[in-house]
């Protein structure tokens, strides 16, 4: 019988015209095998898969296919102990291997794309990064139909930074979104019901029905219900944040608009294929106009005026007006000011200051007082006394 090499050099030597005789020779085989194979139809001979060698498994894979069949979440290690007790002698690596082979495979669930119009959603989350000068929390905000991409770190992540951050972005988008899709966040979602649905706090429904959208809470535990929002996190981390050096956190925010306005919203978006910031402009005609009167926020906090005439807030200290007969204060902040009030009157009202540690001082704030000269005389009871010059000598006596 021809090996199959023999069997291609005989065809090779047949098409080439070469005598069967000549053939026999060169390939140490009779003349009547190459009249043979000259005559046969026969098709190149083909390796086949070798008989699988018996092994001690052999006898229980019936049992474990059909085990796996009706529990097809069986751990190899329990099959192996089931099959020992009928007399199973090998080793467990085998019955691994071999479950792994047969093991029913659940099939597979293609991920439904849930799309919006324009218009229509954004999708809002905190993420925490950690940096040189201290933790900082970014606010994301990304619009579901164009994927433009708001982002803003701050030192806190507290109601007012939601609010404040949530305005910023409408006044950057240009408008408002009919819907916003919030992460579980304890500065929106005030509770929980027991079918899961979302309860929010009263000053996350007053400032939506300000602006007019409509607030959506996660399902929870189901980070793909905003997985637009989640992509715009791991996109932040790897492309923006990783491999920079911050100084603090106004270079870190000033780092970040410009990366925002010449890479993410100008790249083509992988999903849409179109830069966002050229979608934006196409989902603006769907966007609701930005209500004319300002927000003002019903969160108020009583504070001490401290020594050195300063009210502390969210981390950063705010003049008031020397002379205020007292030293509590009343905070009214809204998304922009700080307002300080007393007995119902505003005494003081500041920018808000981002970050932690700094301090706001308003110049009018303090009074300019000259020093009294060190010869003027002073009153007391009424009358003026001249304060009668001595030599330094009397008072060295007096010490002595």
């Amino acid at each position: 019988m021809l090996s199959k090499e023999e069997f291609i050099v005989l065809r090779h030597y047949l098409g080439e015209g070469i005598s069967k005789t000549a053939i026999a020779r060169k390939l140490g085989i009779s003349r009547m095998t190459v009249y043979r194979h000259a005559n046969s139809d026969k098709a190149e001979p083909r390796y086949g898969p070798r008989p699988p060698k018996p092994t001690l498994l052999d006898p229980y894979k019936d049992y474990i296919r059909g085990r796996l069949k009706i529990y097809p979440e069986l751990s190899a290690v329990r099959l192996l102990g089931e099959i020992q007790k009928m007399g199973y002698q090998g080793k467990y690596t085998r019955v691994k291997d071999f479950v792994r082979l047969v093991r029913p495979r659940p099939p597979l669930e293609l991920e439904r794309r849930f799309e919006v119009a324009a218009g229509e959603q954004a999708q809002v989350d905190f993420a925490t990064f950690r940096t040189d000068f201290g933790i900082v929390y970014a606010l994301f905000v990304v619009l579901s139909w164009s994927r433009y991409l708001w982002v803003r770190f701050f030192s806190q992540q507290d109601q007012l930074t939601v609010l404040s951050g949530l305005h910023k972005a409408f006044v950057n988008f240009g408008g408002v979104l009919a819907t916003v899709l919030f992460d579980r966040m304890k500065t929106a979602v005030a509770r929980s019901e027991k079918d899961g649905k979302a309860v929010f706090n009263e000053e996350m429904l007053r400032f939506a029905a300000h602006y007019g959208f409509r607030s959506l809470a996660c399902r929870p535990y189901r980070a793909k219900t905003k997985g637009r929002v989640e992509r715009a996190v791991s996109y932040l981390r790897r492309n923006f944040f990783y491999g920079r050096h911050f100084r603090d956190l106004e270079d870190l925010n000033n780092q970040l608009e410009k990366w925002l306005e010449e890479n993410a919203n100008t790249r083509l978006h992988g999903t849409t294929g179109e830069a966002p910031c050229q979608k934006l402009q196409e989902e603006k005609l769907h966007l609701k106009p930005l209500p004319v009167d300002v927000y003002v926020p019903l969160i108020t906090l009583g504070r001490r005026v401290s020594r050195d005439g300063f009210v502390a807030y969210n981390g950063n200290e705010y003049s008031v007006p020397d002379g205020l007969k007292k030293k509590e204060i009343e905070v009214r902040a809204t998304l922009e000011e700080v307002g300080l009030y007393q007995d119902g009157r505003c005494v003081a009202s500041h920018l808000v200051l981002e970050g932690k540690g700094q301090r706001r001082l308003d110049p009018t704030h303090r009074r300019q007082s000259k020093p009294d000269p060190v010869d003027s005389p002073f009153e007391e009871s009424g009358e003026i006394i001249e304060v009668q010059r001595r030599p330094l000598e009397v008072y060295e006596g007096v010490l002595r």
